[in-house]
């Protein structure tokens, strides 16, 4: 047995009991998806809610940063192009956008921001549609319902949201409308996004070697050693091992597209596990059967692709970061819909981060000529994982580039907010020192990463940061937006209260001035700053 194997608590060999671990048993031979920590991981995300995202348990950058939220902008635009063109659709009914498993809503934000500056700027822009954000955890939901930068869009009903649970819903209520949509009603295709969902669902995992194909149990273990005290993971204080039990993959599953797939790999692989993502394969099926066969699936993901990335696999070692997370099979996604007879797109490069990958059926001749070409143009020239690489190859350059070539890298960004806070030291220092320095120029790029920017209260204050450099640099009003928002996701603070009086003060609002000024003094009665800019608007007072 290799090293890797028994580093990870796996086994190789078919029917066998290789490497088991020691401890009490807590749960036996179950299949993957069927195992007690899907339910662990289900009650960690319902426990934690939005503060999974706002602690930085559960990443998020490279799904929801703004590029990545252009790009699935450019492609859906480019599926309305097709959508135009079809005569069997109500052109006059909702086009439904919908969002699986969306956390924070960092993503629907960003994603609505540069969508609709596409299709309000298009002949496009009489097309009606609806975003639906979509989650099981109640936390999430009531956390978009009352947050002030998505209010202006559930107001307007272009947003509504739905509690849905993956594994089992096969309609959506709409809490903002109150609509249902369940069978028989939809009459226009879906437009469904999962990214950084399908790897934190149910799996199933088979191995197949000598023309026999074999599903992986695991068993869960109470090692007798103790853990890392530290170790705050749903997998703390537990361990595992597979054991490889024979299956006929004819009728393993309920749904013969499914065993398709499996008899695909039997046929196909050999001394190799594969992972099927079930449980996102079932909702995938569930919800094409609501929208009449209609529907196109971008899903971004740590994944394989093809065949040729899962040679001599092992099955899945489940990575922790509060959550569990498995690597996602793209391709037997791709078997699944050809089964169906529709098409997949992956990108022909290797990705090192994350997959980007398009799935299409249609009941209809659709043959998604414009959406294929918008997903191949983008994801073949800078796909997402390509951008998350040249910036990680950038960053660390950034004090031996010039102040232009940083903002022009900002802008090739499309102005994302985490790459304008790790140059906030540089270009502050380079502000006071720099001659001519771009100070408008600056300030313009910093109004645009605040458009697109979603504040969570994670850290950061990137409203107090960005929102002090645009009033240093004589951009009052436009800096009182920013600070403003930092006291509503941050807290009251005297640096903050501090910063608006300053705006307020060169505004020549001065009653204002002195409102802000004392609140930050009466948070810190030691605030020498506060205390300075008081005595010189009470003499002004004095003087009128």
């Amino acid at each position: 047995m290799s090293e890797k194997n028994k580093k990870y608590n796996i086994t190789k060999a078919s029917n066998s009991k290789v490497n088991e671990s020691s401890g009490a048993v807590v749960e036996a031979g179950k299949p993957l998806s069927q195992s007690m920590l899907w339910k662990l991981q289900t009650e960690f995300f319902a426990n934690q809610g939005p503060e999974a995202w706002i602690k930085g348990i559960v990443p998020q950058y490279i799904t929801t940063n703004p590029y990545i939220a252009n790009q699935y902008a450019k492609t859906v635009f480019g599926y309305l192009r097709d959508y135009v063109g079809r005569e069997d659709v109500d052109k006059n009914t909702v086009i439904y956008i919908m969002e699986l498993a969306a956390g924070v809503g960092r993503f629907t934000y960003t994603f609505l921001k540069r969508f609709l500056h596409m299709i309000e700027n298009s002949s496009l822009k009489d097309i009606k549609f609806k975003y639906i954000v979509t989650d099981f955890a109640e936390r999430n939901i009531e956390y978009w319902q009352n947050h002030s930068f998505l209010s202006p869009y559930f107001e307007a009903g272009i947003l509504d949201c739905a509690t849905f649970d993956i594994s089992k819903d096969d309609e959506i209520k709409l809490r903002h409308s109150g609509e249902v949509l369940s069978k028989g009603k939809m009459k226009n295709p879906l437009i469904l996004f999962a990214n950084y969902t399908f790897d934190s669902l149910p799996q199933d995992t088979f191995y197949v070697n000598n023309g026999e194909i074999y599903e992986g149990v695991i068993t869960i273990t109470s090692p007798d050693e103790k853990g890392d005290p530290n170790d705050k993971s749903i997998l703390a204080g537990l361990d595992y091992y597979y054991t490889d039990k024979k299956i006929d993959g004819n009728s393993y599953y309920e749904d013969k597209n499914l065993n398709d797939v499996l008899m695909h790999y039997k046929n196909s692989l050999e001394d190799t596990a594969f992972y099927m993502p079930i449980i996102g394969l079932r909702c995938i099926s569930r919800l094409r059967k609501l929208f009449n066969d209609d529907v196109i699936l971008i899903s971004a993901d740590k994944g394989y692709k093809n065949e040729e990335s899962m040679d001599k696999n092992y099955h899945p070692f489940l990575s922790k970061h509060g959550c569990i997370s498995m690597t996602v099979n793209f391709h037997a996604i791709e078997l699944y819909f050809k089964e169906l007879g529709g098409k997949a797109i992956h990108s022909i490069y290797e990705h090192e981060n994350i997959n980007v990958s398009l799935f299409m059926v249609s009941n209809s001749d659709n043959d998604f000529i414009e959406t294929s070409m918008a997903y191949n143009e983008i994801i073949e020239s800078v796909g997402p994982d390509d951008f998350y690489i040249m910036k990680k190859a950038i960053m660390p350059l950034s004090n031996s580039l010039t102040t232009k070539e940083l903002l022009t890298f900002l802008r090739f960004t499309l102005w994302d907010s985490r790459t304008l806070l790790e140059l906030y030291n540089i270009l502050i220092e380079r502000i006071e020192n720099e001659e001519n320095f771009p100070k408008d120029e600056l300030a313009d790029d910093i109004n645009k990463v605040w458009e697109y920017y979603f504040p969570i209260g994670e850290e950061g204050d990137l409203g107090y940061y960005f929102g002090s450099i645009l009033g240093y640099l004589g951009y009052d009003n436009d800096a009182l937006k920013l600070l403003e928002s930092s006291l509503e996701f941050y807290g009251e603070c005297p640096e903050t209260n501090y910063e608006i009086a300053l705006c307020y003060y060169n505004l020549q609002q001065i009653d204002k001035a002195l409102e802000y000024t004392e609140k930050s003094i009466g948070l810190d009665s030691d605030f020498e700053q506060g205390k300075n800019l008081k005595n010189i608007i009470e003499d002004i007072l004095s003087d009128n």
